[in-house]
């Protein structure tokens, strides 16, 4: 009687046979593990990131995910379940899709933080995202075929049945576990010049953590650091000083100003007692920031300090400037300023994981960025005192800033005043016609004038006319000089690029005829460098400029810095590797500002401090070797066997600035230790 009634009602048969054996958590989560890899592996695919060991991380993380939205999916009326089934599979094919084009725009992957600025982002970055999207519209519908499967097989997916409470806790538990036994896993990863204990921990670097663990876990670690912060567990030691290569026959020494006379010179610190400060100090992470700050080598004052002591200053940093913009015949004045004055052989802009003002950030404060914010913006609530508008003000300038776009983008109108600027931007005074990208020449034409006649100034520009898309049609400047570039045998885009950068040529010699009508050329500097490189072209495109295949690790980034007095008598070579994050504190030697070289990040590129170039995975170049750090990989420049004792000292060295940076911010730690009251 039993086995007939049984028969009669096989349906309930099988929902009690789904209770006993987790059927219908198995099978959604089954689906979401296949989903999670496939979009993983896609995205890493996409974006060059795919490692074997990489995967096998991924597989693991992914694992109590998928069971987590399996159960979400199961654990509900069947109805409900089906719905969340596709909505699910839906923000994960958005959120994931997006950071794919994202990468292909800016070559890093795009923060909680920027979400909610996505509507300023938007304005400006909308059209070529949408170029990217209609580019590359045939790899997006291959990347949502898992959506499509699961609206066409939802009813399979979340069949019918349910659970007990019982089954549904087990399930949860099963998943924790699975998610405890990962994170357990690599915290015992400590092996490696770069190990997965630090990444897991403590790095904000996306595209590192993308590569090892994928693009929800790395997401989970951004919203982990927003919401509880980052341990600090650096060694807190004295930093070990690298070796310094010995002098080139093409070194900045032979073209010194002084004669060669021995010189003791002093450090260039200010009188922080930091003994006092640790004794007194209860905070566990102040305390730590005072003992590595107390320990760090600073720079030395040197025979160009204060070269430039008492002159004017316009420093400019440009829109997507780049080596490849230097031409003798397209922009003489840039290829003038690049052979005379002081020229950089190893300089390079390297880009930062937010946003793009964080390539200002790095130059103008000698930082390096905190990740899943925007450090400029975030820096307007802290007090800085090595702000040049501070600096120079204090020793009587008029210091002023302008940026030829909409003064508020980027909360510059924070940041800009509290580095002690007096600020104009389109909307705040700047006047000049509104229309995208505008005129760097324009800009010049109208803000010179302001304070040419004063008998001191220091200002700061950031240039616009370099700014993507590149085409003729929808870029007003690239249009502008669409005639200076025609007969050049490059792309489009190509062609456009130059044809901006034509622009910010002309504003800048712009800038030296006022100057020079006004008798203010030969009492002041002009400084130029990248807020990052011009992402906007492909590699491809950009292999056309430089002439031959770009090499994306570090290429890329190579650029050139300007720094030029028409009083020089002759050019002032450096061979030394340096980068953007070094240009403040190579300014705050040459004019003799009062900073101390252990509070930033950058080093005096005119000092005997060790070259270092730092890029945001944590690659590296130096003096002595390149390390590719999503590869692991070091290669000495004279080859041979690599040392990997000096590539651990430079890691520890560059972690360090990567943490004690981000606290910096965190910690408003200028007014702990500078701030009006100490």
């Amino acid at each position: 009687m039993t086995g007939k009634r049984l028969a009669r009602h096989p349906g309930r048969r099988l929902r009690r046979l789904s209770e006993r054996c987790f059927y219908r958590p198995l099978v959604t989560t089954l689906f979401f593990f296949l989903l999670l890899a496939y979009l993983e592996f896609f995205v890493k695919i996409a974006c060059h990131l795919f490692s074997w060991d990489g995967a096998l991380w991924t597989l693991l993380f992914s694992l109590p995910v998928a069971a987590l939205l399996g159960l979400l999916c199961a654990a509900v009326p069947v109805r409900a379940g089906r719905a969340l089934l596709i909505l699910c599979t839906g923000l994960l094919t958005v959120w994931l899709g997006a950071q794919m084009v994202y990468y292909d725009l800016f070559q890093t992957f795009f923060s909680l933080f920027s979400v909610t600025m996505a509507g300023m982002v938007f304005g400006d970055f909308g059209g070529q995202a949408a170029a990217l999207i209609g580019e590359n519209l045939l790899r997006i519908l291959f990347f949502a075929i898992p959506f499509v499967l699961a609206v066409v097989f939802r009813r399979r997916l979340v069949p019918e049945g349910g659970e007990s409470w019982r089954v549904r806790c087990l399930w949860a538990a099963g998943a924790a576990a699975v998610q405890l036994l990962a994170v357990m896993l690599v915290l015992q990863m400590t092996a490696g010049t770069l190990p997965l204990r630090y990444l897991y921990l403590q790095s904000d670097a996306q595209p590192r953590q993308v590569a090892q663990f994928g693009v929800v876990t790395a997401t989970r670690l951004e919203l982990r650091r927003a919401l509880f912060g980052t341990p600090v567990e650096p060694p807190v030691q004295p930093v070990e000083e690298l070796e310094q290569p010995p002098a080139t026959e093409n070194d900045m020494d032979e073209a010194s100003p002084a004669e060669d006379i021995p010189v003791v010179y002093g450090d260039n610190v200010l009188n922080i007692d930091f003994d006092a400060l640790i004794a007194g100090e209860s905070d566990e992470t102040l305390r730590s920031m005072h003992q590595y700050f107390a320990s760090v080598t600073p720079t030395k004052q040197n025979e160009w300090t204060g070269y430039f002591a008492g002159k004017n200053l316009i420093w400019i940093v440009a829109e997507a400037y780049s080596s490849i913009a230097i031409d003798p015949e397209l922009t003489p004045t840039l290829y003038r300023l690049s052979q005379e004055g002081f020229r950089f052989e190893n300089f390079y802009t390297p880009s930062w994981g937010v946003s793009t003002s964080d390539g200002e950030y790095v130059t103008t404060t000698g930082l390096i960025p905190k990740g899943g914010v925007w450090s400029y913006l975030r820096s307007g609530e802290n007090y800085m005192p090595f702000g040049f508008g501070h600096l120079f003000s204090a020793q009587g300038y008029r210091t002023l800033a302008y940026h030829d776009h909409t003064y508020t983008y980027y909360g510059r109108d924070v940041s800009y005043p509290n580095m002690g600027y007096e600020y104009y931007g389109v909307g705040n005074g700047l006047d000049v016609r509104e229309t995208w990208p505008e005129s760097d020449v324009e800009m010049m034409e109208v803000s010179v004038p302001q304070y040419i006649d004063e008998d001191r100034f220091m200002v700061y520009y950031l240039t616009v006319s370099g700014h993507l898309q590149y085409n003729f049609m929808g870029n007003y400047i690239a249009y502008k000089n669409r005639e200076l570039v025609a007969d050049l045998p490059y792309s489009e885009a190509a062609r456009a690029y130059m044809a901006c950068q034509i622009e910010l040529d002309r504003a800048v010699e712009n800038l030296i005829d006022q100057l020079r009508a006004a008798g203010k050329l030969e009492d002041t500097v002009i400084v130029l460098s990248g807020d990052h490189y011009p992402y906007g072209l492909t590699n491809e495109q950009f292999s056309e400029l430089l002439g031959h295949k770009v090499d994306p690790a570090f290429e890329l980034y190579k650029s050139t810095l300007l720094l030029w007095n028409a009083e020089m008598e002759e050019p002032v070579t450096v061979e030394k590797y340096c980068s953007s994050l070094d240009v403040m504190p190579t300014l705050a030697n040459l004019f003799a500002l009062p900073y101390d070289s252990r509070l930033v990040m950058g080093r005096d590129i005119l000092s005997d401090a060790p070259g270092l170039v730092i890029f945001s995975d944590y690659s590296f170049l130096t003096d002595q070797g390149a390390y590719v750090a999503s590869k692991d990989q070091y290669t000495p420049w004279g080859g041979g066997e690599p040392d990997y004792d000096y590539v651990r000292r430079v890691l520890s060295d560059v972690t360090n600035r990567f943490t004690y940076s981000r606290l910096i911010l965190e910690k408003d730690y200028y007014q702990a230790v500078l701030g009006k009251e100490n």
